[in-house]
């Protein structure tokens, strides 16, 4: 594009040599600086724009790629020639800076289904997983008026959901299903079934309609019944174990078919939420 810039931010051409641009030089320093002493690649970009420091020419707002250019760019230190904005030691203490913030931790196979499930023990909103903190694991609770944060390895985690289900599974006779709710009757399926009557009524409709009339009440019906398979698949897992101990396979149909949600609380305190309502703590079982 032709608002690239030519030469690196920090840098003119002055009778065809190229120099220290006196005001980008300072603001190079200062990015350094300010990264150095902990600030984000977000922060310092928003900082450069009300300074109102043009990176470009043809716009004044700064983004983090701007910023992570000017710390990736080796040619301050001196290098290939370039005139020297920032002392060796500066980069290489930006470049640690930059290893350890960048640090994360993977997503560990057994942590996603519970992941899907994690939920604060406080207020019940959604717990988002996060690892800026130099790659240690921390939960997050969504609800800002909670705002919850629990700091807790995948591993760790991982042992005492494990727990839980293993105390879940010695306990087979907890693995109800809820009361299956038949689905209302909406105002279509009411719609189509007075139009179906009325059709039949009148004798002068064609029979392709009639029967698009009736398949349609039909599906409208089908809708309401009550879906068996979680109760079948709760019966199915009762009966493994009642047949012996827990596997690593029945644990995890535990946790996907009999567990609503994963509560996590203070002081790492791990509760299980059963789809009957029924709550697996410290102490085994509590009501709803």
């Amino acid at each position: 594009m032709a608002w690239q810039r030519k030469i690196p931010f920090g840098y003119m051409i002055r009778d065809g040599l190229i120099q220290p641009h006196p005001q980008e030089t300072d603001a190079v320093r200062y990015i350094f600086s300010q990264y150095q002493v902990g600030a984000s690649l977000l922060a310092i970009a928003e900082d450069m724009t009300r300074q109102g420091i043009r990176y470009h020419e043809h716009t004044a707002e700064w983004n983090k790629n701007m910023v992570k250019r000017i710390l990736e760019n080796a040619k301050y230190t001196g290098a290939d020639g370039w005139p020297r904005l920032v002392s060796g030691e500066d980069f290489t203490a930006a470049q640690g800076q930059r290893a350890v913030r960048n640090t994360y931790a993977p997503l560990a196979a057994e942590i996603r289904p519970i992941q899907s499930k994690a939920v604060c023990g406080l207020c019940g909103a959604k717990l988002i997983r996060g690892t800026r903190s130099h790659g240690r694991v921390s939960w997050r609770c969504q609800n800002p008026d909670c705002g919850q944060r629990v700091a807790v390895s995948d591993e760790v985690l991982a042992e005492m959901v494990d727990g839980r289900l293993r105390e879940l599974a010695q306990a087979p006779h907890l693995l109800t299903a809820p009361e299956p709710q038949r689905g209302e009757v909406t105002m279509d399926a009411i719609r189509l079934q007075n139009e179906l009557t009325q059709a039949l009524n009148r004798g002068s409709e064609s029979p392709k309609y009639i029967k698009t009339l009736a398949l349609a009440v039909a599906a409208q019906r089908y809708g309401q019944i009550p879906d068996p398979t979680p109760a079948h698949e709760l019966e199915q897992l009762r009966g493994r174990l009642e047949q012996g101990p827990a596997d690593t396979d029945t644990l995890a149909a535990l946790l996907a078919t009999a567990v609503r949600a994963v509560r996590l609380g203070p002081d790492k305190n791990i509760e299980l939420e059963l789809v009957s309502g029924k709550i697996i703590t410290e102490e085994k079982e509590a009501s709803a």
